[in-house]
């Protein structure tokens, strides 16, 4: 059970669940009816606007579930998720009407997708504060800093408030049995208070014996294989302005620094086997190999500190999303002896070659450019989050803090 469905029940039960679809797919009737009521008057109506208000209806019930689902790994982009999701499935419904040369009224789509928005952003702004009864010890301890507001100490909840109870499964006390059977006694979720920590921080715990549900190794499955499909696809279909921007920008780089306009570079890709990663040129004279970015700030030229800041000096790797070398989104691609370093010193660090490489990743969107052994830690318990709980939903909230990020330039170098 998340912890976004944990907020959207009264008791945490295992209903839970099944409450937020019935909530989503009732809060989806507000804005297609509330707009057809303002456009087209009292019901009844005639056929081929029944026909436009149960499709509007159905996307966005659609746009409205995926935005839940997306939120339900941690960040604060409520608004772009949403906006994402309802222009998504209002350009699909257009679609449908178009093709299927239905009637359709531009005043009660825009109308009934403007409420959409009206609804929903508040509606998950505003959800009601968890209430989580905290058993001291372990990673519990951390959780009142991570998340202040719905984490309680058994002292200052009574059972019947609440909604789940968190306790360091590795590390109980005997003193913590008895709560915890009464809580199993009343039907209240027990949780570990490392998945609590997860959820609330994005990142995982890679000291043992935190780190051991990790050693079964990455993602499989049906979307390890439909993530290559769709991402190949998103490149062939937006080629054209790819195309373009290659051209633009490597343009800038001839006249900037001249030949040669590009360079690649040995990373480590998926299972461990190196690339060539392809970037345009921001530096004078040749790139080194195993040498950080930061060391190398005098030879960034003004232009490539442009490119740099908007991540334009990596489109070239687009063509190693093409061959198959890197995804759009996943682990950045580390350079090959820094990452054998990082292995020797890191446990765990070559499980974040069990996906592919991305352009934009979950440690790039929330930590940015790291050096040095520490930062290469940091950013791994985001990488390894992100292979955790590897799915197309993590992806989409990537996808929305990544136009955020090349928006302020955040974590660049």
């Amino acid at each position: 059970m998340s912890v976004l469905e944990l907020s959207l029940s009264r008791r945490g039960s295992t209903a839970a669940s099944g409450l937020v679809w019935l909530w989503v797919l009732a809060l989806a009737l507000v804005p297609s009816g509330l707009a057809a009521l303002l456009v087209f008057g009292l019901p009844p109506w005639p056929g081929e606007i029944g026909v436009q208000v149960g499709l509007t209806y159905l996307a966005h019930a659609l746009a409205f579930s995926a935005t839940v689902r997306t939120l339900r790994y941690p960040g604060r982009e409520e608004w772009g998720v949403a906006a994402l999701y309802l222009l998504l499935f209002s350009l699909a419904l257009l679609g449908v009407l178009a093709m299927g040369r239905l009637y359709y009224s531009r005043s009660f789509i825009l109308l009934s997708t403007g409420l959409a928005f009206g609804v929903l952003l508040p509606y998950l702004r505003y959800l009601p504060p968890r209430r989580l009864a905290l058993v001291p010890g372990g990673v519990a301890d951390v959780l009142p800093k991570v998340a202040a507001k719905d984490v309680r100490p058994f002292s200052q909840l009574d059972w019947e408030r609440v909604e789940a109870v968190v306790a360091d499964l590795h590390r109980l006390s005997p003193e913590a049995l008895p709560l915890l059977g009464e809580a199993a006694l009343r039907g209240i979720p027990i949780l570990h208070a490392a998945a609590v920590y997860e959820g609330y921080t994005g990142r995982v715990l890679l000291e043992a014996p935190y780190a051991e549900a990790l050693a079964a190794g990455g993602p499989r499955g049906f979307y390890f294989l439909f993530k290559r499909i769709w991402e190949l696809g998103a490149v062939l279909l937006f080629s054209p302005l790819i195309l373009l921007g290659l051209f633009l920008v490597g343009l800038l780089v001839y006249w900037d620094l001249g030949r040669p306009i590009l360079f690649a570079q040995e990373r480590v890709g998926l299972g461990g086997r190196p690339f060539r990663a392809y970037k345009f040129r921001t530096m004078k004279g040749a790139p080194r190999q195993g040498v950080y970015a930061g060391e190398e700030a005098s030879r960034i030229t003004p232009l490539g500190r442009i490119l740099r800041r908007y991540r334009l000096d990596e489109l070239p790797q687009l063509w190693n999303v093409v061959r198959g070398e890197m995804s759009l989104i996943g682990p950045r691609p580390e350079q090959k002896v820094l990452a054998e370093a990082y292995a020797r010193e890191i446990p765990l660090y070559a499980l974040r070659h069990a996906v592919r490489p991305g352009l934009t990743g979950w440690a790039q969107v929330h930590h940015g450019y790291a050096e040095g052994l520490e930062g290469a830690r940091e950013k791994l318990s985001y990488d390894l989050y992100y292979i955790k709980y590897f799915s197309f939903w993590l992806d989409m909230r990537i996808v929305v803090r990544t136009l955020w990020v090349l928006l302020t330039g955040f974590g660049a170098k």
